[in-house]
């Protein structure tokens, strides 16, 4: 009875540290990131308005997020601007300093028209469920 008891111990001690070693991994500077994203976003010709919104916390996970205002005036235009919108936040979000995988969850439509919306995975297949990752966008645009 005691060799199980120590042998449940130890699971519990090494799943335990698992545990803390993820809670205390580094975290990126959430205003940092959040700037160089928006800084990139804002120098892509066609982009027009809308806040890139950047969050890494422990309990809600990773996720840039965006609903942006573009010139174009058709889907297509509007899926054009965007994917080079996508281009430059994943440039930018590759070299910040202790960044994760996240959820891309962007959206674009033209300047005075919300019936046309074109998503982050409208342009980058996720490679599973819904939502398009950092990895999805990266391999998108082949830097990984």
């Amino acid at each position: 009875m005691e060799i199980i008891s120590r042998r449940t111990a130890l699971a519990g001690a090494l799943s335990m540290l698992t545990v803390f070693a993820t809670g205390c991994a580094p975290r990126s500077d959430q205003a940092a990131v959040q700037a160089a994203l928006q800084s990139a976003v804002d120098a892509v010709p066609g982009y027009v308005g809308g806040t890139i919104q950047y969050q890494d916390g422990f309990s809600p996970g990773t996720t840039i997020s965006a609903v942006l205002t573009v010139t174009a005036t058709d889907r297509e235009g509007t899926a054009e601007v965007l994917s080079s919108i996508l281009e430059a936040v994943i440039r930018t979000y590759v070299d910040q300093p202790d960044v994760r995988t996240g959820f891309v969850r962007i959206s674009a439509s033209p300047e005075g028209d919300q019936t046309i919306s074109v998503n982050t995975a409208d342009i980058v297949k996720p490679s599973e469920g819904a939502n398009a990752t950092t990895d999805d966008v990266a391999s998108h645009f082949k830097l990984s």
